[in-house]
């Protein structure tokens, strides 16, 4: 990608990103904690990032040069990830860390620290529509399992009662610059609360839980039939539906999220 082409991304994302931080100065948003821990641990932290790699990344790159290639940070953990590299293997290192061979049109991920964390099961299939073209359009179809738990991680989805759901999601994943991707998730599907902590009662609904997110996938280990990868992204859930709304403690619709996914490519 041409560095006219990467400034002009990242200043649009400063657009973006400066856009919410004004909505975090000057809206009441500002007084939801969610909001704040998302504005204040992400997003100022990435706009700095960001512009300094504006700034001073010739000078990162340059650091990193080897025969007059680029070596990237993704062909740093290529190296970390098996003992020895073919010639073929490092040609893969110095391409798009996000572009796979055009046959690995089919993905599976899955969120470890949802299950290992917060009792919650959120995986999902994934098909590349163009997996040869720079800005790739991803479509998933998954699922999200939340039991109801009482585990001490879970408090945060507890807040009206002991909560749980089953759900499907359809997803739509779209890359900008190598791995950095926007994604929409809608979930929908059952939700409930139990002993509701506002009148006692058990409430069920047919529930529409979206997610949005911002984010970046690393492609660690490369074959010709498969592809290993890990993803990291920030963002939002929302919920714009629930048939049977229970009593609420507050009166917060949004919420700060986090995940870490790993998957492949296949």
């Amino acid at each position: 990608m041409k560095a006219s082409t990467q400034r002009s991304l990242t200043r649009w994302l400063h657009i973006i990103v400066g856009s919410t931080i004004a909505t975090y100065i000057y809206s009441p948003w500002g007084e939801v904690l969610v909001f704040q821990l998302l504005t204040k641990v992400v997003l100022i932290p990435l706009t700095a990032i960001t512009g300094l790699w504006l700034w001073k990344g010739h000078l990162v790159r340059r650091g990193f040069t080897k025969s007059d290639k680029i070596v990237t940070p993704v062909m740093l953990l290529l190296l970390l990830s098996t003992p020895t590299l073919s010639a073929q293997q490092r040609d893969y290192a110095n391409v798009d860390s996000r572009a796979v061979p055009t046959s690995l049109c089919w993905g599976a991920e899955f969120s470890p620290i949802g299950a290992g964390v917060f009792r919650l099961a959120q995986g999902k299939i994934t098909y590349a529509l163009n997996p040869t073209k720079q800005f790739q359009t991803e479509l998933g179809l998954g699922y999200l399992i939340q039991p109801a738990s009482q585990a001490k991680m879970s408090e945060a989805f507890n807040k009206d009662g002991l909560y749980s759901a089953y759900m499907a999601s359809i997803a739509v994943r779209q890359y900008f610059w190598r791995g950095l991707h926007f994604e929409e998730v809608i979930n929908f599907g059952k939700g409930s609360i139990s002993n509701s902590k506002v009148d006692g009662k058990n409430y069920h609904a047919f529930v529409v839980f979206t997610q949005t997110f911002l984010g970046y996938k690393f492609n660690l280990f490369r074959r010709e039939k498969f592809s290993f990868f890990i993803i990291g992204q920030c963002g939002f859930g929302y919920v714009p539906l629930n048939t049977n709304q229970w009593p609420r403690t507050n009166s917060t619709q949004i919420y700060g999220l986090g995940d870490l996914k790993i998957g492949v490519n296949f």
